[in-house]
């Protein structure tokens, strides 16, 4: 569903309609769009691509046109060191955003991490 957006949105979201990728169809999609994010996400994550995806111009609700696939605690503790578990629920939220917009947008489809992605610390 798309929308036409007001004088306050366009100023609002003035910097994401100048992106090729993005532009004003693209912002009009994203404010028209209602997702739900996966039930069954890691809340640490889940709470980052919530951040970005209303900051972007998403409604977050149930029932929804889109569902956010948010990376279960498992998936994150399968890929960073318990020191890296903060900062690695923040970089897949925020991937996981990054999709969902993609979706949304008609920019591509949604991607997934890397099977080998894997953060860590340098030991010294």
């Amino acid at each position: 569903m798309t929308t036409s957006l007001s004088a306050t949105e366009r100023a609002r979201y003035s910097r994401h309609t100048l992106l090729p990728e993005i532009g004003v169809p693209g912002q009009e999609r994203l404010c028209g769009a209602t997702i739900q994010l996966r039930s069954d996400g890691d809340d640490d994550a889940a709470a980052v691509t919530r951040d970005y995806l209303e900051r972007a111009g998403v409604t977050v609700r149930s029932p929804a046109d889109v569902t956010a696939a948010v990376p279960t605690s498992d998936t994150i503790d399968s890929l960073a060191s318990p020191a890296l578990r903060h900062a690695a629920a923040a970089f897949v939220g925020a991937f996981a955003a990054v999709e969902t917009i993609k979706v949304i947008t008609g920019a591509g489809r949604a991607g997934e991490l890397p099977a080998d992605l894997r953060l860590f610390l340098e030991e010294s």
